[in-house]
C-alpha cells in the first residue's frame, strides 16, 4: 500500500512538472493584443473596366488567426475568415461560397489576387488604412 502512495504522488508530481510549462506558455502567448485594422478597398477585375469600393475590417489574433466583416459600397456586410504568417495573408470573404484571396500584408497596405474559374483575375488592394488599439 505504501509503494503504492509513492508511486501515485511521484505520477502525480511528474505531471505537475509537465504541465506548468505548458499553462506558462499559452499565457504569454495569448497575452500580446490583437491587432485592428480598418481598411478602405478597392476590387478590381483586371480585364475589365471599373472598380468596387468597401470596407474592410479585420482583427488580427497574435496566433495568425484573422477575423473580420467587408462591407462593399453597394450594402451588406460579409463576414471574414483567414490567417496571416509573417507578410503573406489569406482571406476568405463570403460564406456559404466564400472568394478564396492570397497576397501580402505589409505594415497595413493589403494586395491580394483572388482567382476564379476563367480568365478573370481579381485584385483586392487597400487605399487607406487605419490601425486601433481596441
Amino acid at each position: 500500500m505504501n509503494k503504492t502512495m509513492r508511486i501515485a504522488t511521484a505520477t502525480a508530481g511528474l505531471l505537475a512538472a509537465f504541465a506548468l510549462p505548458l499553462v506558462a506558455q499559452a499565457a504569454t502567448t495569448t497575452s500580446a493584443p490583437a491587432q485592428h485594422f480598418n481598411l478602405q478597398t478597392r476590387m478590381f477585375d483586371r480585364y475589365h473596366a471599373g472598380e468596387y469600393d468597401g470596407q474592410l475590417v479585420l482583427t488580427i489574433y497574435p496566433n495568425g488567426i484573422v477575423q473580420g466583416t467587408y462591407r462593399p459600397s453597394d450594402g451588406g456586410v460579409r463576414t471574414v475568415t483567414g490567417g496571416v504568417d509573417g507578410e503573406n495573408i489569406w482571406l476568405d470573404i463570403g460564406q456559404s461560397r466564400p472568394l478564396h484571396w492570397t497576397g501580402t500584408f505589409v505594415k497595413g497596405v493589403l494586395d491580394m489576387v483572388a482567382a476564379i474559374s476563367g480568365p478573370d483575375t481579381y485584385s483586392l488592394q487597400s487605399v487607406g488604412s487605419v490601425t486601433t488599439g481596441k
